[in-house]
């Protein structure tokens, strides 16, 4: 099968060759990681090859996105824009609504100069709906025009989309029925987004059929970036953090086994200290969950000094920083736990104090 590559070699090369096409994948990261950027250049990729490429803008203005790329002196004037981004007017009106135009918006980057105001066009609640109206829309009249069909989208941001219009709504069915809808156009996209719930996995997430990871953190006084491939489903993949560098020129991935991050340790990896750090928060959230539990299976009488001694070897292991050892004991720990106390029959009821004689 043919590859769609994102023309950052070394992301390339960390998947297999390229994206496969025709699907939907997620960008995830914190703000400021560079998720705009390799977005930017999944699209600057399509429009050297002479393929059809739509930006789907949510969260900054065309202008601003224009300036942007013009930083790294890429000439993005073939790229068809559409805007949905929040409306000026609306803003200062600081209305709980968010327009957009319902008259279509999508121009050449080329042709964009100036921030679209709500005087020029009706004003539109955001939703879902709403901006997957819009490229159902603009991908008709493109076919019709060009007797073509876009190859690539890029929708920055769904972050946007899920933090202004779902508010109320079942998310989960909004997104599950949008990205059905992307599958559908038979264009690979890119969703930029960023997990607003560490404690769930998003609707996007789960059903994106891969997810790249852009990380940040702070090593001393520098600002550092890496990317790794989270999922990548249907091909091989390097699951392996490499360091990221976004220059002048944009973004490059450094796949040489023995690059190191200006500013880190001789014997450390690149990114190695922000991968412990988040096994450790991992390990610490499964052992806090086996301790809870063992508390239950106490109340309920249930034998359990297996599970007690074994969580000590893995607390001992954790003391030692052999985390994937004390991550796999206390896996092992939590399933038995959960397994015991779903066997065991309900616990007795609690008995109530007699209550004290009314004296008259």
């Amino acid at each position: 099968m043919d590859r769609v590559k994102t023309g950052i070699v070394g992301l390339d090369t960390m998947l297999n060759g390229g994206f496969l096409p025709a699907r939907p994948y997620v960008v995830s990261g914190p703000t400021g990681s560079g998720k705009t950027v390799l977005a930017a250049h999944f699209l600057l990729e399509g429009l050297r090859l002479q393929e059809p490429c739509l930006l789907v803008t949510l969260d900054e203005p065309p202008i601003e996105v224009k300036a942007n790329m013009a930083t790294f002196g890429w000439n993005m004037d073939r790229l068809k824009i559409l805007d949905a981004t929040p409306d000026v007017r609306a803003h200062k009106r600081q209305r709980s609504v968010i327009d957009v135009g319902t008259s279509l918006d999508v121009r050449d980057m080329e042709d964009v100069t100036d921030i679209r105001q709500s005087s020029q066009v009706r004003a539109l609640e955001v939703t879902v709906h709403s901006v997957q109206k819009m490229i159902k829309q603009e991908f008709s009249q493109h076919l019709e025009r060009t007797k073509q069909r876009y190859k690539r989208i890029a929708i920055d941001s769904m972050t946007a989309l899920k933090m202004f219009s779902m508010e109320g709504q079942d998310s989960r069915i909004l997104i599950q029925s949008f990205l059905r809808f992307l599958a559908e156009l038979e264009a690979t996209t890119l969703i930029v987004s960023e997990r607003l719930d560490r404690r769930k996995l998003e609707t996007e997430f789960f059903l994106g059929r891969g997810e790249i990871r852009m990380h940040k953190w702070i090593d001393g006084s520098m600002i550092r970036h890496a990317l790794s491939i989270e999922k990548f489903r249907g091909s091989a993949f390097d699951d392996k953090m490499h360091p990221v560098t976004i220059g002048d020129k944009g973004m490059v991935v450094a796949l040489d086994p023995h690059s190191q991050i200006r500013g880190t340790s001789p014997e450390g990896k690149p990114g190695e200290s922000l991968l412990e750090t988040r096994l450790i928060d991992e390990v610490s959230n499964v052992i806090e969950s086996v301790m809870r539990q063992i508390e239950e299976a106490h109340r309920r009488q249930i034998p359990i000094r297996d599970v007690e001694v074994a969580l000590s070897r893995a607390m001992l292991a954790f003391q030692r920083r052999n985390y994937q050892k004390a991550m796999k004991i206390a896996l092992a720990c939590d399933s038995q736990l959960r397994e015991r106390i779903a066997e065991a029959p309900p616990p007795p009821p609690v008995a109530m104090p007699p209550r004290p004689p009314v004296i008259r």
